[in-house]
């Protein structure tokens, strides 16, 4: 019988036996921290009483809210502060019932109710008012004051209009309106609704050319009657019975000439019906019609 060998000692029969795990690390006890030392109970109660110092502050702020908006709202209703004056100054043209119903203000509004800023604009409106100011005094006076317009010319365009110094047409020219001014011509409707910054500079020159003829000693002696645009930019003035074509500016220079002549002609004893400065290559040259005084009649515009 074969002998079997032997396992060697230490060695298991069995090659597949499983290895049981290791048994677990015992867990590193945690250091424990030390327990905050309790807060004394007077710094508890200052600290309640900080955080409760507030709830005063604020009781009062929301009462000072609410007394404020019931205190606005008697104040700006309370018949005693009722306006008993009101003060309307620096209007010729515009009414003072006018004024002061654009503005809305009448005896017995709240001075302080008022809107002082939208009156004026409310005034302002109103086509003679370039500026409004509205003010109160307490307790019961409200004053307007009044920058009208001044009118500088009449412009035609479909009907009379007032023109401002600005180029501005403010109004249409109504009964009662001043009518002694002299008129713009030769612009068109059209021109102030579809290019109005153009059309208004347009009548600024026409405004210049008035400033530059007084400034030439021309308008005291006639009437400026007329003056004249036409489409290409040259201007003619009717001044007293005689029609003058300037043509385009400068127009200082043309004048000064104008002024010699029309002084040579009195001197002569005649009179003026057309003259013509609007040569540019012979700037030197005047051309004039005349007649004698004696044989002056009513000037009316020739041309164009």
């Amino acid at each position: 019988m074969a002998a079997v060998p032997s396992t060697p000692p230490g060695r298991p029969q069995n090659s597949r036996v499983s290895r049981e795990p290791p048994p677990p690390a015992e867990p590193t006890p945690r250091r424990s921290r030390p327990a905050p030392p309790s807060e004394p109970w007077s710094h508890r109660v200052a600290r309640w009483s900080q955080q409760l110092s507030f709830v005063p502050v604020l009781v009062l702020l929301a009462g000072t809210v609410v007394a404020g908006r019931y205190g606005h709202r008697w104040l700006t209703h309370t018949p005693q502060l009722g306006a008993r004056t009101l003060e309307v100054t620096g209007i010729s043209h515009c009414s003072r019932e006018e004024v002061l119903a654009a503005a809305r203000l009448t005896v017995g509004s709240n001075v302080l109710a008022v809107d002082l800023e939208r009156a004026a604009r409310q005034i302002e409106r109103l086509p003679w008012v370039a500026r409004a100011t509205v003010t109160r005094q307490l307790p019961d006076t409200l004053r307007v004051a009044i920058e009208e317009r001044a009118p500088a010319a009449l412009v035609a365009v479909g009907g009379l209009y007032l023109a401002s110094a600005d180029g501005t047409l403010f109004k249409r020219a109504e009964p009662g309106d001043p009518v002694d001014l002299p008129v713009v011509t030769g612009l068109s409707r059209e021109s102030f609704r579809d290019r109005p910054d153009g059309a208004r500079e347009q009548v600024r020159d026409s405004l210049a050319l008035m400033g530059d003829l007084e400034s030439a000693q021309l308008g005291s002696s006639a009437r400026l009657q007329e003056v004249h645009r036409e489409p290409t930019g040259d201007l003619s003035v009717m001044l007293g019975g005689t029609y003058i074509w300037l043509g385009r500016g400068p127009y200082r220079s043309k004048l000064s000439r104008l002024r010699v002549v029309l002084g040579e002609l009195r001197r002569h004893g005649l009179e003026a019906s057309e003259v013509h400065l609007e040569s540019d290559r012979h700037p030197e040259r005047v051309t004039v019609r005349a007649h004698t005084a004696s044989a002056a009649e009513p000037g009316t515009r020739r041309g164009s």
